[in-house]
């Protein structure tokens, strides 16, 4: 069974997210218009999930953005190659690299949102067999489900 890893971060920065569903359906842009599960390699940015990301994640139930959701993709960037750093130093990069592009998708810095971050990260089995280095970086309602994407939201 191929993991990814989730995190999820307590000091206000992050909440985790994942799975279950039908047959998904994207449009000719790629957008989801009909909820169903995909494999979490397969996740894209602008997907949005209601789901809870759990710390093994192999496949998470999207959902069309203008349905009610709590995570959304809005970052994707690989690890560079190498042998597996570990889990602290993957979480390090990822954390910089989903900061850093926090307020390029929302219009927001992330200090002052009301959202916050989390991300899906490569396990040590996905890293060496699959040679998985791609973390993907999702926005997080904690308060209550967005409705719409929030890609651009406070611009």
């Amino acid at each position: 069974m191929k993991t990814r890893t989730a995190l999820s971060i307590t000091a206000a920065l992050l909440v985790t997210g994942a799975c279950g569903g039908e047959s998904l359906k994207r449009d000719a842009d790629g957008a989801v218009i009909s909820k169903g599960k995909v494999s979490a390699y397969d996740v894209q940015v602008g997907d949005c999930s209601a789901a809870e990301l759990k710390e093994e994640t192999v496949d998470i139930e999207l959902v069309p953005c203008t349905e009610p959701h709590t995570h959304e993709a809005y970052f994707a960037v690989e690890h560079p190659d190498g042998p597996y750093p570990g889990s602290t130093a993957i979480e390090t990069f990822a954390e910089q690299q989903c900061v850093g592009a926090f307020s390029d998708y929302v219009g927001i810095e992330l200090s002052e949102s009301r959202f916050y971050f989390t991300y899906l990260y490569p396990s040590v089995s996905t890293w060496n067999d699959d040679k998985d280095r791609q973390i993907v970086c999702f926005v997080v309602s904690r308060d209550e489900p967005i409705s719409g994407s929030v890609a651009g939201l406070a611009q």
